[in-house]
């Protein structure tokens, strides 16, 4: 396994969930750290992992919006001179459906594929310029389980997620585009498709408090985290174009995709 001490990652939507718990692993495993989230808060924990001894910045952006994108890269390149990695984490979730009215459909539009699809577009865009520069790096998308389901489930849309999972299958379609397009550069790309976890994102897609025994279903956000770090961690020879499934009552582990072989 290769050592990740030093290695410079952007992770996004880092305020709370699985994002902050994506930054506590890579910084558990040496990375110094740019973390970004529309919250303020995200202040907060960059302070905190500061009084952990990690070099770690923080920076209040929106990931639809491309000078926000800039300014975290550049801010990021500026100050530890180059990037490793990417997570791109942030996401939204808001019922949508081919009944609504258009001008809902329109707004709905611009907010869930500008965040789900067009964040993780221009991040990683402006992070593979970096990478190309220092000879290699790593990209982790986050997709959905209803992009690749658990063993003996067929995959299909969510009920009322047109505009989410359509986001989400674009993201599969960067990841595997990036991923033949940058292996020659030492350049990885993956994604993970997520099945229910523990964050603010799924608690409020309920419109109503969840139920404990819904909770107790979840998977925990520390537990998957430690994925992201074992993936980067195969090093340049590892895996690339592989859309993992992580997914609730399976075994959190890496092992070869029987559906989307490696690049």
């Amino acid at each position: 396994m290769n050592s990740l001490s030093g290695q410079v990652a952007i992770v996004t939507g880092a305020a709370g969930g699985l994002g902050r718990n994506y930054a506590l692993a890579l910084a558990d495993a040496g990375c110094r750290l740019a973390i970004c989230d529309i919250r303020p808060s995200i202040e907060d924990f960059s302070h905190e992992l500061r009084e952990r001894g990690v070099q770690a910045t923080a920076y209040v952006a929106s990931v639809s919006v491309a000078a926000d994108v800039r300014r975290v890269v550049d801010g990021a390149r500026a100050e530890f001179g180059r990037i490793d990695i990417l997570i791109n984490n942030c996401g939204i979730w808001r019922p949508t459906s081919p009944k609504d009215a258009l001008d809902r459909s329109l707004k709905d539009y611009e907010d869930l594929i500008g965040v789900n699809f067009k964040g993780e577009f221009m991040f990683g865009r402006a992070v593979i310029a970096s990478m190309l520069e220092t000879g290699g790096g790593n990209i982790i998308n986050v997709a959905t389980d209803h992009v690749h389901t658990r063993p003996g489930r067929p995959t299909s849309g969510g009920l009322n997620m047109d505009l989410y999972d359509t986001s989400k299958w674009g993201v599969l379609g960067l990841t595997l585009s990036w991923a033949k397009a940058l292996k020659d550069h030492n350049i990885r790309v993956n994604s993970f498709s997520m099945d229910a976890t523990e964050s603010d994102m799924l608690r409020n897609a309920y419109g109503r408090p969840p139920t404990q025994e819904e909770m107790a279903g979840w998977m925990r956000p520390e537990a998957v985290c430690g994925l992201a770090v074992e993936l980067i961690k195969e090093g340049p020879h590892g895996r690339t174009g592989e859309n993992i499934g992580v997914w609730v009552g399976f075994e959190i582990e890496l092992k070869s995709n029987p559906t989307l072989k490696p690049v």
